[in-house]
């Protein structure tokens, strides 16, 4: 008798909260098509502060100081005065980088391959090979569709997981929303481990569910990703979905969770693998960087072609560091350290011959009279004569030098191949 009050309290809360909620709900078509309005209006206007953020330093001129303040202050109104739900903050901002970092960029290079191919293929770095116009329009709009689906059902996944810990088990959300932004040392600390996580989860699904053991999973990667001979930037998403939520997904969104990261460290990070992804797959030669992105790109290359040779797969990792440790890589690829050699041989050649032309510069003005600006122009041709062979001799010796390393480095890579 004496848990008779407590189940009619719970029933009497209950329904009051039902009462409250149905109070709620539009009554009317024009309430119904004004909350959407306002939905929709909020959803498109959330991404915006952060967008802005990204953009602040790459155009106008504005300082450091006045881009974080400026992102400081956008935040903290966007928490504040907008009032935004943080789940709908999360979920947003998630949407918008994938959209604007990814998506649409990949689709960009899907364009511009199938428009100017000749023009494409002088920046691929195998030339036509990797031109994705070979395989037909029929195919290149199943990898568009798939890709796309893939990138809007991870999203979906995290908003639910979000709904469910916060609504169904009334427990705190998955990531902070706060008005606290993290400092920038904790922001640099939890993206280390965040790509360190990232690299390791991934690599072992990778190696071993989708390569190694003879499973579903393996069947599936093979059979989705794999049936193309050789990636382009929307083959990064173009998997089955369960093989992209475990390999892509979960390794980017479970360093997040484990840590509880504050959302807009969530949301940097989301930005750094998103473009990653984008570059990593994309088969161009002219990429950001030499060391590590096109590298990557190299090794990704790579690991396509020992699928398709039936050999024995490698180059399973992000940055293939595991690769290199566990000796997993393709054979006759670069590794990691052989890039950053060719990456600082390279910057030595530039290096030398900025100095040769300093060099000369500065022993043309040291010949030059004080008078011999004003004498007349064959005595300034005749000293201009007599400084010009030291100069040349040090731009020759240093291009020289230049020529010579890079012969070592291409008999090196020769070696190699």
């Amino acid at each position: 008798m004496s848990a008779l009050p407590s189940i009619r309290d719970k029933a009497l809360y209950r329904y009051a909260y039902l009462q409250g909620r149905t109070s709620a709900l539009p009554s009317s078509f024009s309430d119904l098509s004004g909350a959407l309005v306002r939905k929709v209006a909020s959803f498109v206007t959330l991404p915006l502060p952060l967008l802005s953020f990204l953009a602040v330093p790459l155009y106008g001129g504005s300082s450091t100081t006045a881009s974080l303040v400026f992102f400081y202050a956008t935040w903290t109104t966007c928490i504040l005065v907008m009032s935004h739900d943080p789940i709908l903050l999360e979920i947003g901002g998630t949407l918008a980088i994938r959209i604007f970092c990814f998506v649409i960029p990949a689709l960009a290079f899907l364009l511009g391959d199938c428009m100017a191919p000749s023009l494409s293929k002088r920046l691929k770095a195998r030339g036509h090979r990797l031109l994705p116009d070979q395989l037909g329009r029929d195919k290149l709009f199943l990898v568009f569709g798939v890709s796309l689906s893939n990138v809007l059902l991870a999203v979906v996944l995290q908003a639910l997981l979000e709904q469910f810990c916060t609504g169904a088990l009334r427990m705190r959300s998955l990531l902070k929303v706060t008005s606290i932004v993290p400092l920038p040392l904790n922001i640099l600390t939890d993206l280390l481990k965040g790509f360190v996580i990232r690299g390791i989860v991934h690599y072992a699904v990778h190696r071993w569910l989708f390569h190694t053991y003879d499973t579903i999973l393996k069947t599936w990667h093979l059979s989705w990703q794999h049936s193309l001979k050789f990636p382009f930037s929307l083959v990064a998403s173009y998997d089955h979905p369960v093989c992209f939520l475990l390999s892509t997904w979960l390794p980017t969104y479970l360093p997040a969770v484990l840590s509880r990261w504050h959302v807009l460290t969530w949301h940097i990070f989301l930005v750094l693998t998103s473009l990653e992804q984008l570059f990593v797959f994309s088969g161009y030669a002219v990429l950001p960087s030499t060391i590590l992105i096109a590298g990557m790109a190299r090794r990704m290359e790579a690991h396509f072609d020992s699928i398709q040779a039936s050999g024995p797969a490698g180059n399973f990792g992000q940055l293939r560091l595991i690769d290199f440790l566990l000796g997993t890589s393709c054979k006759g690829g670069s590794a990691l350290l052989d890039d950053v050699q060719d990456e600082a041989e390279k910057r030595a050649i530039q290096e030398q011959i900025d100095e040769a032309v300093h060099a000369a510069i500065a022993s043309m003005n040291s010949k030059k009279r004080p008078g011999q600006e004003s004498n007349g122009n064959r005595e300034h041709g005749e000293g201009t004569y007599k400084s010009s062979p030291d100069a040349s001799g040090e731009v020759d010796q240093a291009a020289d030098s230049g020529h010579a390393q890079q012969r070592r480095s291409g008999r090196r890579q020769g070696t190699r191949g």
